[in-house]
């Protein structure tokens, strides 16, 4: 049985709570993943991925890790997450079905990656920078 998950990706704004779905107009792009979306598996996996990222506006020469705003950091996920045919898909913002997880990548010029983690009851379960999803999730039974 697959365990359905969504990772939105949202830029990070003063005042809005990691830990409350934003409106969908907020969303940038939304990833839908088909198996293994519990938060030691794809939350690990992305957390793993995403840390140590700088989002900036505008590419210099020498930076690694770098992403050039949210679409860029959206794309360079997808780049990574995808080997072939199936398991990931891109969805329209608001998009949902059953999934067990919702993930979202809060980020912003400047400012490290955040990630918030729902539960299928919309339960928010998780809200913190990738090194800290490692350290809770990365031993947990599936």
């Amino acid at each position: 049985m697959a365990t359905r998950a969504l990772i939105n990706f949202v830029d990070r704004e003063d005042g809005v709570s990691f830990s409350e779905h934003p409106g969908v107009d907020k969303i940038h792009v939304q990833i839908y993943n088909h198996y293994d979306g519990y938060p030691s598996g794809l939350g690990v996996t992305l957390a793993d991925y995403l840390q140590d990222f700088t989002v900036v506006n505008g590419l210099s020469i020498g930076q690694k890790k770098v992403a050039n705003g949210v679409g860029c950091l959206a794309a360079q996920t997808v780049q990574y997450l995808k080997d072939g045919p199936g398991q990931i898909y891109l969805y329209k913002p608001g998009e949902r079905d059953w999934e067990d997880y919702e993930y979202f990548i809060w980020c912003k010029e400047g400012h490290g990656v955040w990630i918030s983690i729902f539960d299928y009851n919309d339960n928010c379960i998780f809200v913190g920078k990738p090194d800290k999803l490692i350290t809770k999730f990365e031993y947990e039974d599936r």
